[in-house]
């Protein structure tokens, strides 16, 4: 499904009057990918290769995320998403499952390096966390694991988007971001953690499952998802990058406030999905769209 413009000539045109172009159909990043969903991995930084088709052995079964069976002291460093560049004074807190309210950790300030330490309680199993600093907008991070039994753990970064990166960004690919709008984006990994290429994402308004047919997906008004180059690591026009790349990285912009939302990941499983015409939901997270913030998360097959 590609974007064209149909021109209806009429039969019988008497030449006193034309027949309009058919509107042109809009872009948002859904269309339908020309090949299977393939596993990656990066050799060197922007230097990513395939290694042969996606695992989904996972897709459709129950997840088995266990709860820690300890407090867990966790430390990590803010960076900056674009830059890498370490931000210092960063406000960061813990919070369960995708529910911002309910605070399980912090807030920590990340010191003069940007480093800081959070202890998780026991029992926790996903978990996000929320980054604010006066140079950045809000950012959140989803979807979070842990070793259930480590009590001493590191992540080496959770990255925050600066005001400056999230206008740069979408200038990038040849638009400005509206004010009050948010931002989801995310990478997506297949069952065994290898970054997912060719699939396509949106945010949609209904919930689909397992079973659903592309049909279901009702796109937010304004939605609008772009794909990350692997060479450079940055999103690119539709026009450069249809669908995911090497990378697995997506964003979703242009959307209205809303306190529930799904992001979704679609692909085809095999080359006999691709030839059939058979999409498959392969990732989805339930979220809120919150005016001005950053939501990124991890997405896993559902």
């Amino acid at each position: 499904m590609f974007s064209i413009t149909l021109t209806v000539a009429a039969c019988g045109d008497d030449g006193g009057s034309t027949t309009p172009d058919a509107p042109k159909v809009e872009n948002i990043g859904f269309n339908k990918p020309t090949m299977p969903l393939k596993a990656n991995m990066e050799i060197s930084k922007n230097n990513w290769m395939e290694i042969g088709p996606a695992d989904l052995t996972c897709l459709g079964t129950a997840n088995n995320d266990m709860a820690t069976t300890v407090a867990v002291t966790l430390s990590t460093t803010v960076k900056d998403f674009q830059s890498g560049n370490a931000v210092p004074g960063t406000v960061v807190t813990v919070f369960k499952d995708q529910v911002t309210t309910d605070v399980i950790a912090g807030p920590a300030t990340a010191d003069g390096n940007a480093m800081l330490t959070l202890t998780i309680p026991a029992g926790t199993k996903r978990f996000g966390f929320k980054m604010t600093n006066s140079n950045s907008l809000d950012t959140l991070l989803l979807n979070q694991t842990l070793n259930p039994t480590n009590p001493t753990q590191m992540i080496s970064q959770i990255q925050s988007v600066s005001t400056a990166t999230a206008q740069t960004l979408p200038a990038l690919i040849g638009v400005s971001r509206t004010p009050g709008t948010g931002i989801l984006a995310g990478a997506v990994r297949d069952c065994t953690g290898k970054e997912l290429s060719n699939y396509v994402a949106t945010v949609s308004s209904v919930e689909a499952t397992a079973t659903s047919t592309v049909d279901v997906v009702k796109h937010l008004p304004g939605v609008d998802a772009y794909y990350f180059s692997a060479s450079v690591g940055l999103p690119v026009r539709h026009s450069q990058q249809d669908f995911a790349s090497k990378n697995g990285l997506f964003m979703a912009i242009e959307m209205a406030a809303t306190p529930t939302a799904y992001v979704q990941v679609w692909g085809y499983k095999t080359q006999a999905d691709v030839d059939a015409d058979k999409l498959s939901l392969i990732a989805q997270l339930k979220t809120a769209v919150i005016a001005d913030v950053v939501i990124t998360g991890s997405y896993d097959p559902i």
